[in-house]
């Protein structure tokens, strides 16, 4: 096994088992997060036939920020948002609002991994690899926790059920969004790192806040 390889892989696998261990109070079944992961790897095959079609649109050549907002960022998240609401959403192991972040994130992270593979073996070779495992791999995580923060709401909120869920899909697609207009007129690009680490203080406030609130926690103590 080479350190390309390594380098590659990797890292959404471990942030994905951070995240996991993160999960305080109630562990989710371990088949369940492997096939979250999964999916999230075989929903980069539509996604991507969606992005080749939006590549060739003209529109959107035309427009960078709107082929950020919405020839990827939205096409990415959405694939991401429709494997979440579609598997573990329904889940009885869906039981308290952290599980809709784990969830989230692990799905992002294997979307992200198949995405790492096809960018480091087609384009860059190991240094491309380490610098998006401090860039896009944590980035794709942070997407995910924000999305799956608002779904955990939306889990346990019938009321609201529709206006949380796609308050967290438009929150992920608005800061992958942004995260990826600046690489992509490659101009501020401390800009794309502000994102980053503004996204990633906001994923551990929503890490803890749905800690705190989770109800198997006082059966813990």
């Amino acid at each position: 096994m080479d350190l390309t390889f390594i380098f590659t892989v990797a890292p959404p696998i471990l942030i994905a088992y951070y995240i996991y261990q993160k999960d305080l109070y109630d562990k989710e079944p371990g088949k369940v997060i492997v096939k979250c992961f999964l999916y999230g790897v075989l929903i980069a095959i539509p996604v991507a036939i969606l992005e080749l079609f939006v590549i060739y649109t003209e529109i959107f050549a035309q427009n960078i920020f709107l082929f950020s907002l919405l020839g990827v960022a939205l096409i990415e998240e959405g694939g991401k948002f429709f494997v979440l609401m579609k598997y573990p959403f329904k889940l009885k192991d869906f039981n308290e609002p952290y599980d809709g972040i784990l969830y989230s994130a692990v799905i992002g992270l294997g979307f992200a991994t198949i995405e790492n593979i096809l960018y480091v073996y087609n384009s860059g070779g190991i240094d491309l690899a380490m610098g998006r495992m401090i860039s896009a791999i944590p980035a794709h995580a942070a997407f995910g926790i924000l999305m799956g923060y608002f779904v955990g709401l939306a889990k346990f909120n019938l009321n609201n059920r529709n206006r949380l869920a796609i308050t967290g899909l438009i929150v992920a697609t608005l800061t992958h969004c942004l995260y990826n207009y600046f690489l992509f007129i490659n101009k501020y690009l401390i800009f794309t790192v502000i994102i980053l680490i503004v996204a990633l203080y906001f994923s551990k406030i929503a890490i803890k806040t749905h800690q705190q609130n989770s109800p198997f926690k006082d059966q813990k103590n």
